[in-house]
This record gives structure tokens, sequence and C-alpha cells, in this order.
């Protein structure tokens, strides 16, 4: 999407279509899906990990993302939902549709005072 992903309307150039370049608009000239991210993971407490194990995964977890036909959802290598990536990462889902591979770590992890999940993910 934009320049810096956040998920804002200031993500998207200036540029506007013109009737000789329609999809000049909104361009930022940037390959987002070459690029590595770190996010702190959404509904982490609604995901099968914390509601199997009543826990979060420790810190070093290998995860990977999916798309389960819903959002984008981190899971560990065996499948397991840990939590989803917050909306500003929805241009995941073109890259992963244009055959992209997505997968990471748990960087940081804490049950109190909620459960919380960061991880650090790069395309493979």
């Amino acid at each position: 999407m934009g320049s810096s992903g956040s998920g804002s309307l200031t993500d998207y150039s200036n540029n506007k279509p013109t009737s000789s370049n329609p999809s000049s608009g909104g361009s930022s000239g940037q390959d987002n899906c070459g690029q590595a991210f770190e996010a702190v993971l959404e509904d982490v407490s609604r995901c099968d990990y914390y509601k199997m194990n009543n826990d979060v995964p420790p810190v070093g977890t290998n995860v990977k993302v999916i798309f389960n036909n819903i959002r984008l959802l981190v899971t560990t290598s065996d499948g397991t939902g840990v939590g989803y990536l917050p909306t500003k990462f929805n241009y995941i889902k073109v890259c992963i549709d244009n055959g992209f591979n997505y997968a990471g770590v748990v960087t940081a992890s804490s049950i109190k005072p909620m459960p919380y999940v960061k991880v650090d993910i790069a395309p493979l």
C-alpha cells in the first residue's frame, strides 16, 4: 500500500491517476512485499494457541503468516493460531496471493496484564 504502511491516508502519494497512466495514483514506488516488519499481534487470547495452553508462545518460537479466509493469522510452525496481524499489514494478503511466504520469530511475549505477542516477520 503506502510508503510507511501505517494504514493511514497519509501513506498514499500525491500522484493522481491520469488518463494516460490510470494506475499512477497512490503508488509509493516501494516494494512492501519484500520488506521485513515487526508487529504486535491482535486478539491473542481468542486464538487457538492461547485457548489450548492458557499461555502465549515463548520468545524464540518460529511462526509463519497465513490467510485464514478472514484475516492474516500468525501461526506456529504446526499451524496453531497465535494472533492476527493489525490491519495496517493487510497489503500482505496481496503479496501472499502473488507467491510470497512469510515467516519469523516471537521476539516478546507476556501473559500479564493481558496476553501479548510481538513478532519479527520476513519474506522467505
